[in-house]
């Protein structure tokens, strides 16, 4: 029996967005189960059980990606600056559970205000296709998986044509302040003590 997934709201998707950042930039083995996802691979609990009626042989070869080193310096000041400009992670690290829909989204209209400037000051971010959303667009033979996403039914090689459900964003220009001394990124926030 495939278990049925149900579509999460804004606010919990906004909230959740920022820990997966975070969490795929840290870790290299999520980031790599990731991208297999986002490539289509089914999940465990979404395979349908297929019944075999005759001997096949079949040779598939899978290539993970490889994911040597994390820049663990460039997440660490990333953190920092959405820390200092929008707390951010006070906000992830408390427990929303008991607040309401309403005290949640002004808190996050306060986060993403200081989240916005981070990145706008320290990011220069581009659509990846300029399309407007859900126009009709045509995918090439050969398009470039970690751009583009194919969603539904994909048989064959294509060129493909389907609706643009995102555009996409990617990074054009890193405008990340040069550090010399690396020992103090791990602290995101000081502790704060009122003498």
């Amino acid at each position: 029996m495939t278990q049925k997934i149900t579509p999460i709201s804004f606010v919990p998707r906004f909230i959740g967005a920022f820990g997966q950042f975070f969490k795929y930039l840290s870790d290299g083995q999520y980031a790599a189960r990731c991208q297999l996802a986002g490539k289509g691979e089914a999940f465990s609990f979404e395979a349908e059980p297929k019944v075999i009626t005759e001997t096949v042989e079949v040779v598939r070869e899978i290539e993970a990606p490889r994911l040597d080193s994390v820049n663990e310096d460039g997440a660490h000041q990333l953190l920092q600056l959405l820390q200092k400009e929008a707390r951010f992670i006070d906000f992830v690290q408390e427990s929303i559970a008991d607040y309401e829909d309403a005290d949640v989204g002004a808190a996050a209209r306060q986060i993403h205000a200081g989240c916005a400037k981070v990145i706008k000051q320290h990011f220069s971010i581009d659509v990846v296709n300029s399309a407007p959303e859900n126009s009709r667009v045509e995918v090439p033979v050969g398009y470039d998986i970690k751009e583009i996403k194919l969603e539904g039914r994909v048989e064959g090689e294509g060129p493909f044509v389907g609706s643009l459900i995102h555009p996409g964003w990617k990074v054009t220009e890193t405008r990340l302040p040069k550090v010399v001394n690396t020992d103090g990124l791990s602290i995101l926030a000081p502790a704060e003590i009122e003498v």
